[in-house]
């Protein structure tokens, strides 16, 4: 794919251009970012939202809290704010006039169980509805649906837990063993996404239809999304791995559905968790500021996840943790005072739209699981899962995965957020978005096993009449059969050469040179020097990059921090458009053009350079 081909794509598609646009090319031509990958913020709060973790279900407790809130510049929202109850009303009666988000919990150990007891009630939702007249946004969370459907639907001591006395009573509802939450084998991927879908959307109605979803153990970002979820929400931190492909569902689910999405920062980490004082040994593992996660992933996690485009971050058990006890007169720990410097931060910047000109497409049914490590939990691998699976972990975001392979040792933190040799230029889609929404990528990289019926057909060769690439392997050439003419028609398909991975041993959907050389045809700017992640974004002023260095800072569960001051990244960022200065948002620092901008990023550190235009 020639480069004036991709650029000249792009201005069609508003990428390279925005309102007043300092990229604007030399006939004027000025045209806003698709509309489609804006990103979705909370219905009723235009702004990016931080929030604490707890509210308290006292009214004056709560107010002072808010005061605090102000005053010190932590936040602007609740997740989670107290039960909807008739107890807490007075709670959303003075939140419904604050017009900060609340999200809350549905005040039930059995949230996950279809068929249970966790039902709200015509009560439950009158208490919400001072928020609703008010236009605030407020959801309830089914949390870790993923993990329960899959792994705790037949876990009998869960059950107990949960139910103590009563499990007799309710233990019909269990799952059978060996099954992974299904009540007999499926024998496909129909059957698989009917009975998921079944059970998500039950669980939504019970829960008054306002269900912000919740994922961590999982891939399923796109499901709930399609089933009728507020908000498509993430977990990460804890012990799940897979931060950045869950982000690109994440998101590619957003774009879809036209959905906000949500990231939960967790302080839990092998047993150990983050929480105020110093660190001291309690039943169940470490406690204290230096138990848990460190403060250098929490604050990688909250800026990235902004960045990334999610409308909410939440910090897990900041309530517990950002101050030294929580309640007047609220003293800021470390945590707390990083946290304020933080959304001080994302309030002061223009964040601007991930541009992400790459779409990974996977069929509608794909059911693509990593924690599982395979499809819907259950189904054996094919081949083309296995491809998708390899490109996610070795190609674009490698080093990820902790669950199916020893973490590292002296560093158990390093695979949460790892360097990404290709950009974070990647959505996921499946093959049932739209064709507005296929078509606003320049490329669509096609992956795994897809069924291509009349309609996806059609939605590929729409794309390629206006303008897109289609990359497809050899395996989908088949599979298209006589139809593949339909498609060869245009110049914008490509049928990739086949490559065996060399670190897999098994084909790729894609050889790593030619991922390189996609990076060099859609990426406006060439990052070369040490490993770093980074992502660029779209402004109406230009573009920014953000550039994170992971290494240099050890973190092992129960046990402080530690940096190494002498982990520098050293990289260079080239610049394939017009520009005439930079600035680094956090130092200050300025650059002119047209020299290349040499930067040093310390261990831990994160780091954002605007360029803006001639």
């Amino acid at each position: 794919m020639k480069l004036n081909k991709v650029i000249n794509l792009l201005l069609g598609l508003g990428w390279l251009v925005a309102s007043g646009g300092a990229f604007a090319d030399s006939s004027g031509f000025d045209r806003p970012i698709p509309a489609r990958f804006q990103v979705q913020a909370l219905p009723g709060h235009p702004a990016f939202a931080f929030s604490i973790y707890g509210a308290p279900a006292e009214l004056e407790p709560l107010k002072q809290l808010v005061q605090v809130m102000r005053d010190q510049s932590l936040g602007n929202a609740f997740d989670p704010a107290p039960t909807p109850n008739a107890n807490t009303k007075p709670v959303f009666d003075y939140l419904a006039g604050v017009g900060w988000p609340a999200l809350c919990y549905p005040g039930c150990a059995d949230m996950q169980i279809k068929g249970g007891r966790c039902v709200l009630s015509p009560e439950n939702a009158a208490v919400l509805a001072p928020l609703d007249r008010a236009g605030v946004f407020s959801a309830v969370q089914l949390g870790e649906w993923g993990y329960y459907f899959h792994n705790l639907a037949p876990n009998e001591p869960w059950w107990r837990d949960v139910y103590g006395k009563e499990f007799d009573q309710l233990k019909h509802l269990m799952k059978p063993p060996g099954l992974a939450g299904y009540d007999r084998r499926p024998t496909n991927r129909q059957e698989c996404f009917d009975v998921v879908r079944d059970y998500f959307k039950s669980r939504s109605r019970d829960l008054l239809g306002r269900v912000i979803s919740v994922t961590g153990h999982s891939h399923y970002e796109a499901y709930a999304g399609e089933w009728g979820a507020r908000c498509i929400g993430l977990e990460v931190g804890e012990n799940i791995a897979f931060t950045q492909s869950k982000f690109a569902f994440a998101r590619g689910a957003s774009r879809q559905w036209q959905l906000p999405w949500s990231v939960q920062v967790s302080p839990w980490f092998s047993g150990a968790c983050t929480t105020s004082g110093p660190l001291r040994r309690e039943a169940g593992g470490a406690r204290g500021l230096d138990a848990g996660h460190s403060l250098s992933l929490y604050e990688r996690m909250w800026l990235h996840a902004w960045f990334a485009g999610a409308a909410l971050v939440t910090p897990e058990n900041s309530v517990a943790i950002f101050f030294e006890k929580p309640e007047a007169p609220w003293t800021l720990t470390e945590h707390g005072r990083k946290a304020a410097e933080v959304f001080r931060f994302t309030q002061a910047h223009d964040r601007g739209v991930p541009f992400t000109p790459v779409a990974v497409v996977l069929d509608h049914l794909a059911g693509y699981n990593g924690y599982m490590d395979k499809p819907w939990g259950i189904l054996e691998p094919t081949v083309g899962d296995r491809q998708v699976r390899d490109l996610f972990d070795h190609q674009l975001f490698p080093g990820s995965d902790h669950i199916h392979r020893k973490p590292n040792p002296d560093n158990p933190e390093s695979s949460y957020l790892r360097p990404t040799p290709y950009e974070e230029m990647f959505d996921v889609q499946l093959s049932n978005a739209s064709v507005e929404t296929l078509a606003s990528y320049p490329v669509l990289l096609l992956a795994g096993d897809i069924v291509f019926d009349d309609e996806v057909i059609a939605k590929l060769e729409r794309v390629l009449k206006q303008g897109g690439t289609v990359l497809l392997t050899p395996a989908h050439q088949a599979a298209l059969g006589p139809r593949f003419v339909r498609l060869a028609m245009h110049p914008g398909l490509e049928v990739l050469e086949p490559w065996t991975d060399p670190g897999t041993g098994r084909p790729a959907a894609i050889s790593d040179s030619r991922l390189r050389r996609l990076a060099r045809e859609v990426l406006p700017v060439e990052i070369t020097g040490d490993p770093i992640q980074y992502e660029i974004n779209r402004t109406t002023r230009g573009w920014v990059i953000e550039l994170i260095h992971n290494a240099g800072v050890a973190k092992k569960p129960g046990e402080p921090a530690v940096t190494d001051a002498g982990a520098i990244a050293r990289v260079m960022i080239r610049p394939r458009i017009p520009w005439a200065s930079a600035r680094e948002w956090r130092s200050e620092r300025t650059y002119t053009g047209p020299e290349p901008i040499r930067l040093d990023v310390g261990p831990g550190q994160g780091v954002f350079v605007e360029l803006s235009g001639p």
